[in-house]
């Protein structure tokens, strides 16, 4: 399991675009759908320790839902991410792997190489984002918004984020 202690805002929602594309940071438009949330925070400050795990990794072999992934997790100590937290995570963690593979979307599973950013859903509509994931393909860092019913079933090699608490450093 990495962590990565994150430096989180404040600045306000309105300077997201201007501050992703200061980094080089590409977003698609399920990431700017859940950006216009009104549940959607930039506002907080602190130092955020963030766990990258797979499921795996947390017990769950043959991998699971968001609900059981959350569920594992929160038993071993981590919790879901309020949601803006992949924002400051991408824009922390400039050294990602790159993918393997270019294809970003259409294949009904996780992307190669991303991480997905594990946080509670803003709504309970399957049509809308559920959460934000990380990857970087082809030069490019992304910060990606995807969309999965109750029932989709993540692979257990999948890598997600966990919130773990204020930094050791804080």
């Amino acid at each position: 399991m990495k962590t990565i202690d994150l430096h989180i805002g404040p600045f306000p929602r309105s300077d997201i675009p201007k501050i992703l594309n200061a980094h080089g940071i590409s977003t698609n438009h399920l990431a700017e759908v859940l950006f216009a949330h009104p549940a959607f925070s930039t506002e907080s400050a602190g130092v955020k320790r963030v766990a990258i795990a797979s499921p795996e990794e947390i017990g769950l072999v043959n991998g699971g839902t968001l609900s059981e992934i959350a569920a594992r997790a929160v038993k071993l100590g981590l919790r879901p991410c309020p949601v803006s937290t992949g924002l400051f995570l991408r824009l922390a963690w400039k050294s990602q792997a790159e993918s393997q593979s270019s294809v970003l979307s259409g294949t009904h599973r996780a992307p190669e190489g991303s991480v997905t950013v594990l946080s509670d859903p803003l709504e309970p509509d399957d049509s809308f984002p559920k959460g934000l994931y990380l990857r970087s393909v082809n030069g490019t860092l992304w910060l990606r918004g995807f969309v999965c019913d109750n029932d989709f079933v993540f692979n257990g090699r999948d890598l997600f984020a966990f919130d773990c608490g204020p930094s050791a450093s804080q």
